[in-house]
């Protein structure tokens, strides 16, 4: 009797660190694994509320960014937040001004429409830099993006990544944009980031399964 409570208690010992186990590895079925949820759930927002995002969570969003792995861990990227209304402004202004007579897709073919905002009407822009001296650089910036924007969506935070600050920032005409948010020679702007409460909730686009192949 004694011999088969032992083996009962010790059953019961193997089965629950099994299962303990398991909850470790995230394999079962009740476990949610919180960056997939994330990478999952995340969409371009391209529509925003104007309150400002907390200084708390944006510092966290921000710490995440240059936590990424880079080249050698040089971390060759710039980073900048802007959040001044006026400057936003002025940015938009400059490009809805050179989108004038071109042919261009996307939300940017709405850039003469009246209170267009070439950033969705975020209260806050990111601007990434990548330096011009690392062929690196590029991927770099890409790593720091994708955790800027993962980190966000996490937080229930929108983000949308905005291409056209390149065009608009590396502009001959810009460099005054540049001084003002002390942007080095060093580097030039590889894209934007706007960040901010989302309004609206996009449902998922349908991701074409046949570009990955597996080679075994």
């Amino acid at each position: 009797m004694k011999k088969l409570l032992l083996l009962f208690v010790g059953s019961l010992f193997f089965i629950s660190c099994q299962e303990s186990k398991k909850e470790t590895m995230g394999i079962t079925p009740e476990h949610k694994n919180e960056v997939v949820e994330a990478i999952k759930n995340r969409r371009s927002i391209r529509s925003y509320k104007p309150e400002q995002i907390d200084q708390a969570q944006l510092d966290t969003i921000i710490d995440c960014g240059i936590n990424a792995p880079s080249a050698l861990n040089r971390q060759s990227w710039e980073v900048r937040v802007i959040q001044n209304a006026d400057l936003l402004k002025r940015i938009n202004d400059s490009f809805v001004d050179k989108a004038k007579g071109k042919e261009l897709k996307g939300s940017a073919a709405r850039s003469q429409e009246p209170g267009f905002s070439v950033f969705h009407g975020a209260p806050t822009l990111i601007i990434v830099a990548k330096d011009k001296s690392n062929p690196y650089s590029a991927v770099d910036c890409g790593l720091l993006a994708q955790n800027i924007l993962l980190s966000a969506e996490s937080m229930d935070i929108g983000t949308c990544t905005i291409g056209n600050m390149a065009s608009i920032l590396n502009d001959p005409d810009a460099k005054g944009f540049l001084k003002e948010i002390n942007m080095p020679d060093t580097h030039e702007v590889a894209f934007g980031i706007a960040i901010g409460y989302k309004n609206e909730s996009p449902e998922a686009k349908t991701r074409d399964t046949s570009k990955v192949q597996y080679v075994k």
